[in-house]
Formats: structure tokens, C-alpha cells, sequence
């Protein structure tokens, strides 16, 4: 079970995109299983493949967990969901150095092997209207 005030969940009812939100720093372990808690909401709910995710309020992850992301749970995530899987994320300025770094890079370019997008955002607008997009390309939105 998570903790109540770690991680909130929602999905949008007018875009249909799956938002998750920290409220602070989180421990690798932890942040491993609140991934496995939205994939099982994703499967749950329509507009899976479109998920919105503030990492304001959280630590960037370290380069172990960007792995165990790109090459155990990239793949079921598509394999869950169908293809393809697009994640916004949106960051704080403090995770540039971080997002901007080659484990991130790395992490990305694996995960579109699975056909999960993941791109970086500084607003949470830009987020939405990059979902939207992906939306109107690839799905009928919610």
C-alpha cells in the first residue's frame, strides 16, 4: 500500500490522461512500486496511454532506477497497454542537469525501442498540449 500523501493519482475526465503527481522525495524502492500502481490504474482506466507526470514535488530517481524504468517496466507497460505509450513528464529546474544527462538520455532512447515516449517539460501546459497532440495522432481522445 502507498503512503496516502506520497503519490495521487487521478485520471482527467476531459482528457482522459492519466496524472500522477508527488508530493515530496521518495525512495528508489518506493518509487519503483508507485510506477507498478500506475500501470495497474493505466489498465484500469481508459486513456492509459497517456500520462501526465509532475516530478516537480519529487528527487530525480537515480540512474539504477532509470534502467530498471527503460528495460523491466517500458516493456510492460506497452505489452499491458498496447502501443505506442506517451509520458509527459513535467520538471522542476533543479532535475535539468539530471534530464539533460546521459542516463536520462539512455533511458529514453530505450524506452521508444518499446514505443514509450517519455519527453521532458518545464510547464505543465506544454505537457498537456504535447498529450493532446499525441492524442489527435495516434488515439480518439477521451
Amino acid at each position: 500500500m502507498l503512503p496516502p500523501a506520497a503519490l495521487h493519482i487521478a485520471r482527467d475526465p476531459g482528457t482522459g490522461f492519466l496524472s500522477a503527481r508527488w508530493q515530496g522525495p521518495v525512495p528508489e524502492v518506493l518509487l519503483m512500486r508507485h510506477y507498478v500502481v500506475l500501470l495497474a490504474e493505466a489498465h484500469r482506466l481508459p486513456g492509459g496511454h497517456f500520462w501526465l507526470l509532475d516530478l516537480r514535488g519529487r528527487n530525480w530517481p537515480s540512474p539504477r532506477f532509470e534502467h530498471w524504468f527503460s528495460h523491466i517496466l517500458a516493456p510492460r507497460v506497452t505489452d499491458a497497454l498496447g502501443h505506442p505509450v506517451f509520458v509527459a513528464c513535467v520538471l522542476d529546474a533543479g532535475h535539468a542537469p539530471e534530464a539533460n544527462g546521459p542516463a536520462a538520455e539512455a533511458s529514453q532512447r530505450e524506452c521508444a525501442t518499446h514505443d514509450l515516449y517519455t519527453y521532458f517539460f518545464d510547464s505543465e501546459d506544454a505537457a498537456r498540449a504535447w498529450l493532446r497532440h499525441q492524442q489527435q495522432h495516434y488515439h480518439t481522445p477521451a
